[in-house]
């Protein structure tokens, strides 16, 4: 490729900048968010893990859902318990540093795509063009590939051990309970920019999410959708939807 010019060099960096200072920015407040509380990851009962015919205690509410992939990293079925202090999540989860990684990577080849245009269009190349679709592909790879994989991650260690790993938080620490596009809150609206309207269409009515505590000390998104509205609104009602 040709060589830039002091100011096309210029513009380039800008975009650069730009765009992975956003991202970066974005990655960090997802991942740097501390709670006050801290939650238990233990395995699962047979109730949370989803067996049939076992009975929920008085005062347990108990609904089946699908965890998108957000910070509390459940992967497809979850169930989730509520009772009047806990709140129980279970089901396939995938390890806190698979998540990370897959969030960084994702994040930076997207973050280098306004650089790779910015080079195109001072430079009117085919090629840096090219690149700048190659990038963006890329990202699009990364984020399907490991959305994919999550649930056969996350399903290993319940097949070896007969359940899958709950996450007991306290239900005090819930907050910014929503239905519908909040599932991206915390920053992953900005690592998951291009895909985010049509997960935001999904989502409407049926995806409550919320942050709480993980095992780590982290304040992480749950984001859990319901196979009807009226379970949604349910679900987000014991929560204390805002």
């Amino acid at each position: 490729m040709q060589q830039l010019a002091a100011w096309q060099l210029a513009v380039v960096a800008i975009a650069g900048a730009a765009g992975l200072g956003m991202m970066v920015s974005a990655c960090i407040r997802l991942m740097s968010r501390r709670s006050p509380a801290r939650a238990v990851e233990r395995p699962g009962s047979a109730l949370e893990s989803g067996a049939y015919g076992v009975s929920a205690p008085e005062g347990v509410r108990v609904f089946d859902a699908w965890s998108y992939r957000v910070g509390a990293r459940f992967a497809g079925r979850v169930r989730v318990l509520v009772s009047a202090h806990r709140v129980v999540v279970c089901g396939p989860r995938v390890p806190g540093h698979i998540y990370d990684l897959w969030i960084w990577v994702q994040a930076l080849l997207l973050g280098l795509v306004p650089a790779a245009l910015a080079w195109a269009l001072v430079t009117l190349d085919r090629r840096a063009l090219a690149f700048s679709a190659g990038l963006f592909v890329a990202s699009f790879v990364v984020s399907i590939l490991g959305a994919g994989l999550w649930p056969a991650l996350g399903e290993l260690p319940g097949i070896q051990a007969g359940r899958f790993p709950a996450l007991d938080l306290p239900r005090s620490a819930v907050s910014a309970v929503r239905v519908g596009a909040g599932w991206s809150d915390g920053g992953l609206a900005v690592v998951l920019a291009p895909y985010r309207p049509g997960i935001d269409a999904l989502a409407a009515g049926r995806a409550v999410s919320f942050f709480g505590p993980d095992e780590r000390g982290r304040e992480v998104r749950f984001a859990l959708h319901c196979y009807s509205d009226a379970e949604a609104e349910g679900l987000a009602g014991l929560l204390g939807r805002e």
